[in-house]
């Protein structure tokens, strides 16, 4: 019996030491190391018992104990660590402490037994025929460490069955089945030995040996050990992405860790989940799972053969819908920004547009009325800078067009010596400035008149002169046009020129590598000696695109250090042949000291209806013709413009476009609309600052009989009414008798004259009209008409949304009136306000609408000291007699109805100079901005209550 039990416990160790060098050898992960552990432990505790079997004395019977016993406690924390592993658990850095730091105890309370007694209670002599053997009876911590043991290895047990039930990779569940085996026959050992079959035998050997034939069948014949599988399971396992596996009868056969974490059900309804994936798959839609977004990919393995396998892969998406969607975003915004750019660059051209009208209506009347050489040379540089910017107005108008692809060319008939002249002009100022030589060279030859888009071709040569001054610090400016006789072409009816155009400076020149940057939108060419150049980087590029549209090509010669040349060829129509000539003549002609304005009709018999409901531009319009001696009647609206060509017979009628209520289009259409009405039949032309080009040609088919494009060119503005007004009506200023209005002028006033008011700009205002009585008659009409316009918005904004049109409409004038007179905090917020109103923005309208009320209404008391400076004082009045009251408020009401303005604002002053009653004084302000803003209805309600209270 004994020489069995020794031969046992032999090949127990030799089982043991075959498993443990095996797996040294081709350990590779954390889990072969624990096995390798668990391989080594059980070694030490079966060497161990076989020394014990050879003990002669109690003391070396107690090291034998003490070996086998630390081989025990280091297989049990051993074999829970690869248990753990195996299934896919990680134990965490408390448990693994807690495991080793009680094994460790347990250990010192083994050695420490013969002092407690509290593992092993005591030792005893057993003998066995020959031989004489020790045994130890365990104690009360001995009893909990095997109870300890056993509840470990029924948790390993569970674990490992779970494991096994959700492993769909066979492979793996095989070696998992294994090991569950070997713990199903611990279990099982360990139950036996709580009835021994023989003192001398350890139940437990035969649990290690047990387990050692398990394990090395795994390793041999399930690929326990081999590298490529686990492998494959750890980082299938650990992908980012999930994998769910389907076998050739379509269950699911295996999915890793993050298909389970996204669809926890995989492991109760698999098929669920994937008809759900087959679904998104179909539709092409992307999966919404709690905050993720998942897309999914069918793919085949091995696609020829019959026992196909096809894997379905979950791919996180939300990062990469989100940076769509934020693309899809961006692209709507960037096309709501390009139709907001379109009509902001259409709106900017009547904003801009309308108070160069003024400027330039002003300096016409200057150049008119003044005799002074030196006044008159300051009126052709306002005049020269005004158009300048009216050109630069175009050039970003026409970058919308270029973007667009909507760019067009328009030909009219132009002379060649006034384009010249207006660029030679230009460049000039701007080469004295920087005292650069600027030398011309015009052939004589060149046709008088061209048919062309000059427009454009000013264009293309300001963008290179501009650039060519610009980029010369010092040195010379040549601007040269020939003719190429050699491609003009005489042909009856289609005579055809071919102008070439040359533009060379001495500046700093363009290296090679930078002729690209040249070319492209938005960029320049970046060098130490141009950060202090202003521009866009536009000019160039534009110019490249204008002279496609033109048929021809810019050509760009350079040496970096001492200048570049740009020339282009562009053949042009011939309408008049006779050549410019002495080109030096016409420049000294143009540039003459003095300027006469030549009147070149009287109509004192014409009729002509202005419909603008810009005071400013409607006393501009009154001024340029003033000295034809016409009869002009105002309207400050479109329904005011229709109720008056309902009345009364106008020759002409000129109609601005965007007005608010009733615009100029549906006035326009409303009066030719009424067939016997005395204005049926009369032509009505459009006053506009919307200068995209096509306009004019949409004007004309909406109904209108004529365009004169803001500013207003006082020539342009007397050939369209000479072209129009019935002959007998006009008198030719060579044949007639009567006299010339003889207008003196008036004064131009200076910021100094006017006090410091927060807010207000005299200078602007000043641009509007220059005369000090007139302005402060412009300020006296915008200060009375402060409260009765935000009352109106204010009822328009309690409306809203129903009421936004209107909202917009109000908003747009209060801002024209608040940048008329020069306060562009007020304008600046109304800006805000109307584009939020167009955008239909209730969020910035309700944010910023009390606010701007609030200031609007400030600067009536702002203004208030300025306005009654050189008023009498109220105590000082005399009060009003009620029979003049009545005359009074009688005339004022026959005069609206005749839209009499003059005898209408003649009235109000007579009226302030009294002291007026309660009601009266009470409604003064209401009935002067009524007449100030031509406004018949509010002037008739508010005269009525007058009436009816005080008379």
């Amino acid at each position: 019996m004994f020489y069995f039990i020794v031969a046992s416990q032999w090949i127990v160790i030799f089982l043991l030491f075959f498993e443990g060098l095996f797996v040294f050898k081709n350990m590779k992960t954390r889990t072969h190391y624990y096995l390798y552990m668990n391989c080594v432990a059980m070694l030490i505790s079966s060497c161990g018992h076989m020394m014990s079997l050879f003990a002669e004395s109690e003391s070396a019977y107690f090291v034998t104990v003490l070996v086998s016993w630390g081989g025990k406690i280091a297989v049990t924390i051993s074999f829970l660590f690869f248990c753990a592993k195996l299934c896919g658990h990680d134990l965490s850095n408390i448990i693994t402490a807690l495991m080793l730091g009680l094994g460790s105890v347990t250990y010192i309370v083994v050695i420490k037994t013969r002092e407690t007694d509290l593992f092993f209670k005591g030792f005893y002599k057993l003998t066995l025929g020959k031989h004489t053997f020790y045994k130890y009876e365990l104690g009360v911590w001995g009893i909990a460490w095997d109870i300890f043991v056993m509840a470990l290895i029924v948790l390993c047990l569970i674990t490992l069955i779970l494991s096994t039930a959700r492993e769909k990779n066979m492979q793996k569940r095989k070696q998992l089945q294994i090991i569950i085996t070997a713990l199903v026959c611990e279990i099982i050992i360990g139950f036996l030995s709580t009835f021994p079959i023989h003192d001398l035998f350890d139940m437990n050997q035969i649990g290690f040996s047990v387990c050692a034939s398990l394990i090395l069948y795994a390793i041999f014949k399930k690929d326990l050990m081999k590298t490529e599988f686990v492998t494959k399971d750890y980082l299938i396992d650990k992908l980012s992405a999930g994998v769910i596996a389907m076998d050739t009868n379509e269950d699911v056969a295996y999915y890793n860790q993050t298909a389970l974490q996204v669809f926890p059900s995989l492991a109760l309804d698999p098929q669920s989940v994937v008809t759900q994936i087959q679904e998104s798959i179909a539709e092409n839609k992307p999966l919404f799972i709690g905050n993720s977004i998942y897309s999914f990919e069918e793919r085949i393995l091995e696609p020829n053969s019959n026992d196909h396998v096809k894997l379905y892969v979950l791919n996180d998406s939300t990062n990469h819908y989100y940076h769509l969607q934020e693309l899809e975003e961006a692209r709507q915004m960037a096309e709501a920004a390009n139709h907001s750019k379109t009509y902001f660059l259409t709106n900017m051209s009547h904003e801009i547009r309308t108070p160069i009208n003024t400027v330039l209506g002003m300096d016409e009347m200057i150049l008119r009325e003044s005799t002074q050489s030196s006044v008159q040379d300051y009126a052709r540089d306002i005049q020269s800078a005004g158009r300048t910017l009216l050109s630069l107005i175009n050039d970003i108008l026409d970058l919308s067009k270029i973007e667009s692809g909507k760019m067009e060319l328009f030909p009219v008939e132009y002379d060649v010596a006034s384009m010249l002249y207006d660029l030679i002009n230009m460049t000039q100022y701007k080469t004295k400035e920087q005292s650069l030589s600027f030398h011309l060279s015009i052939s004589s030859d060149i046709p008088a008149r061209l048919w062309g888009d000059d427009i454009r071709i000013k264009q293309v040569l300001m963008n290179l002169l501009s650039n060519a001054v610009k980029y010369t610090p010092s040195g010379s400016v040549y601007f040269r046009v020939s003719l190429n006789t050699d491609e003009m072409t005489w042909v009856d009816g289609d005579d055809e020129v071919l102008l070439h155009f040359e533009v060379e400076d001495t500046g700093r020149g363009i290296k090679p590598e930078e002729m690209e940057i040249l070319f492209s939108e938005f960029e320049r060419i970046e060098d130490s000696n141009n950060r202090k150049i202003e521009g866009t980087g536009l000019g160039i590029s534009i110019t490249r695109r204008l002279l496609a549209l033109m048929d021809s090509e810019l050509d760009v010669q350079s040496e970096y250090g001492r200048g570049s040349l740009f020339s282009f060829d562009l053949k042009q129509k011939v309408v008049e042949k006779e050549p410019i000539q002495d080109f030096d003549k016409k420049m000294e002609h143009m540039t003459s000291d003095t300027y006469t304005y030549t009147k070149t009709f009287l109509a004192p018999d014409a009729t002509i209806l202005v419909a603008d409901d810009n005071s400013m531009n409607r006393k501009v319009f009154v001024s340029l013709l003033a000295q034809t001696q016409m009869k002009i009647t105002e309207a400050g609206s479109g329904l005011e413009a229709i109720k008056l060509a309902s009345k009364t017979h106008f020759d002409i009628i000129f109609m601005d476009h965007m007005m608010p209520g009733i615009d100029g289009i549906e006035a326009m259409q409303e009066i030719k609309a009424e067939q016997n009405g005395p204005c049926a039949d009369t032509p009505i032309i459009v006053l506009t600052a919307n200068a995209v080009n096509g306009w004019k040609e949409k004007y004309l088919e909406a109904g209108f009989d004529g365009f004169i494009s803001k500013p207003i060119s006082p020539d342009n503005l007397e050939k369209v009414i000479r072209n129009t007004l019935s002959p007998e009506k006009l008198i030719p200023i060579s044949s007639t008798s009567v006299p010339a209005m003889d207008t003196p002028a008036s004064p131009i006033a200076d910021p100094a004259d006017f006090p410091v008011i927060f807010g207000v700009d005299w200078e602007v205002a000043m641009m509007r009209i220059q005369n000090k009585a007139s302005l402060r008659d412009l300020m006296d009409g915008f200060v009375d008409s402060l409260n009765q316009q935000a009352d109106k918005l204010q009822s328009f904004k309690d409306g809203l949304p129903d009421t936004m049109p209107d909202y917009r409409i109000q908003v747009h004038g209060m801002k024209s009136a608040a940048g008329y007179v020069g306060i562009f905090p007020l304008s600046g917020m109304a800006a805000v306000l109307e584009q939020a109103a167009s955008n239909e923005d209730m969020d910035t309208i309700l944010k910023l609408h009390d606010v701007f009320l609030r200031e609007w209404r400030i600067y009536k008391d702002r203004l208030a000291d300025y306005l009654n400076q050189d008023d009498v004082a109220e105590a000082d009045k005399e009060e009003i007699k009620k029979d003049v009251l009545e005359m009074l408020l009688n005339m004022l009401s026959d005069a609206m109805g005749k839209m009499d303005i003059e005898t209408a604002d003649n009235t109000i002053k007579k009226l302030s100079s009294y002291k007026l009653p309660e009601t009266a004084a009470r409604e003064f302000d209401t009935l002067k901005a009524a007449v100030t803003q031509l406004d018949q209805k509010l002037v008739a309600q508010t005269l009525l209550k007058i009436h009816k209270e005080d008379l």
